[in-house]
């Protein structure tokens, strides 16, 4: 049996900081919304020989970015903990990973991909996994794991396993950059618990959902969220990037309506009106120079 499943990259509209749980975990008040950017999975089944020591999942991947421990990527933790839902050990797993979205740039690409097994598994062995059991392991897996399994635009709270969709806000043009250097997640976060913020009120929790719950185009409700839009997380890295600010007044210069870095970076977005307004930062002799740096760029939509 063999599917093809497309997994999405995606960008925090805002991310907010919410307080910590008792065990050290940053709660999250963030929006979330899936790009046309996306790495391509496909899984194939085989029945499994009797008495084999070889590993039951075999990951190919087009990215040398695959762990030596093949265990700990997201993408063999999802088909094994599908299998032993299932409790199914008689079938081996073959998973062939086109990578498109860059690492360490706050797109989710682990996650999605994640998701993206868990989907091709579950159309492979239907009826086999309830879709409440399919979110108890997606959550396993990690926090941002659960919003990929739906995509959109979702509010994520919790640690980002709370989804809640949101208006549909697709068709957006959105302009991604990120510079040759990653940003560390935990290092972040340990950047961040140190500069301190001033935790989230009720009144800016309920502004925050409430502009993009109303009616209206995607256009419309863009125009009138993004005002209050912000990343707890970006002057925590860009104190360890601060290439990524160069990028974000890049953008602000060629008329983003709005420009930020994504997750805990260090890609940043930029929307615009036009795919000509994105062509102008791309041939920027500026962006000329920060490519011969080892800069990345995609132009995109919002799904």
């Amino acid at each position: 049996m063999e599917t093809t499943v497309k997994a999405p990259a995606k960008i925090n509209l805002f991310l907010r900081m919410d307080g910590t749980r008792e065990d050290g975990y940053h709660l999250l008040y963030s929006v979330f919304q899936t790009l046309s950017l996306c790495d391509e999975i496909t899984v194939r089944t085989f029945p499994r020989e009797k008495n084999s020591s070889s590993s039951p999942i075999v990951i190919r991947s087009s990215s040398a970015a695959l762990p030596e421990d093949i265990t700990k990527n997201t993408v063999y933790k999802a088909a094994k903990r599908f299998l032993d839902a299932i409790s199914e050990d008689e079938t081996e797993v073959m998973i062939d990973l086109i990578k498109r979205i860059p690492s360490q740039a706050g797109l989710g690409g682990g996650s999605s991909d994640a998701a993206a097994v868990l989907l091709a598994m579950d159309s492979l062995f239907p009826g086999k996994v309830s879709r409440e059991d399919l979110q108890k392991i997606a959550v396993s897996i990690g926090a941002d794991v659960p919003f990929f399994l739906t995509g959109g635009t979702a509010l994520c709270e919790g640690i980002g396993e709370i989804v809640t969709p949101l208006a549909d806000l697709s068709g957006l043009h959105v302009l991604l950059m990120k510079p040759s250097r990653g940003v560390s997640t935990p290092a972040c976060y340990a950047a961040f618990d140190e500069m301190g913020a001033v935790p989230m009120t009720l009144e800016e929790k309920k502004v925050l959902k409430e502009t993009l719950s109303g009616e209206g185009s995607s256009e419309e409700r863009f125009r009138k969220a993004f005002r209050y839009w912000a990343n707890d997380l970006e002057p925590a890295a860009v104190e360890a990037v601060p290439e990524i600010e160069n990028g974000i007044e890049l953008m602000k210069e060629h008329g983003a309506s709005y420009a930020a870095m994504t997750g805990s970076g260090s890609c940043i977005f930029g929307f615009f009106d036009s795919e000509e307004k994105m062509d102008e930062v791309l041939n920027d002799e500026v962006f000329t120079i920060l490519k011969g740096e080892g800069w990345w760029a995609e132009k995109v939509r919002t799904l």
